[in-house]
């Protein structure tokens, strides 16, 4: 029974050295995980042939054969070297500076009272012109809210020709709304 074990071990370890895996007397042992047995050091007084595994959980202790195989030298004699291919990837395409000239539409942005969707028209790499598609109207608040703020928001992101711009008092959820379609249309610029 033993000896069919050590055949079954022995044959895994085989595989494993195939497939490039390491053999437990690869590494250094620990004492701890592997007991007051520790390896069982070989007759040759090579590396260890054997390592003796506590048992865990009330299991009996079980023994693993190490197995060494050494490569046979080319024909010929010296000595073989051979590297992985090397991966060939294209280079990631640099991210724009600029915006590209155009009209882009930015995101349908859902606010507490409404939707606010935009879009910018880009020339000579600026941010000329903003146009409201959507803006929250379903109330007549609304539409008095939005009559005051949209301009002040257009107003201040021409300046500064970015979504980086200040909310309007009084227009929290229109400015929120404003921010996040107008920073999509001009991510949408960008990547053009």
């Amino acid at each position: 029974m033993i000896a069919l074990m050590g055949t079954a071990a022995g044959t895994v370890l085989l595989v494993g050295a195939k497939a490039g895996f390491s053999s437990p007397t690869d590494r250094p042992l620990d004492p701890q995980a592997v007991g007051a047995t520790g390896p069982v050091p070989s007759a040759s007084g090579g590396p260890p042939s054997a390592v003796t595994m506590p048992p865990g959980n009330g299991a009996a202790p079980t023994t693993t054969a190490a197995t060494t195989t050494t490569a046979a030298p080319p024909a010929g004699g010296g000595t073989k070297t051979t590297s992985a291919p090397k991966p060939t990837t294209a280079a990631p395409k640099p991210p724009r500076t600029t915006m590209k000239d155009g009209t882009f539409g930015g995101n349908s942005v859902y606010v507490e009272y409404g939707s606010v969707e935009l879009s910018i028209v880009v020339s000579g790499g600026k941010i000329t012109d903003i146009k409201v598609l959507d803006s929250p109207s379903n109330h007549s608040r609304s539409v008095q809210i939005n009559n005051n703020a949209l301009p002040k928001l257009k107003s201040q992101a021409l300046s500064k020709q970015s979504a980086d711009i200040d909310t309007v008092s009084g227009a929290t959820y229109t400015s929120s709304g404003y921010k996040l379609s107008l920073q999509s249309a001009i991510d949408r610029a960008f990547q053009a």
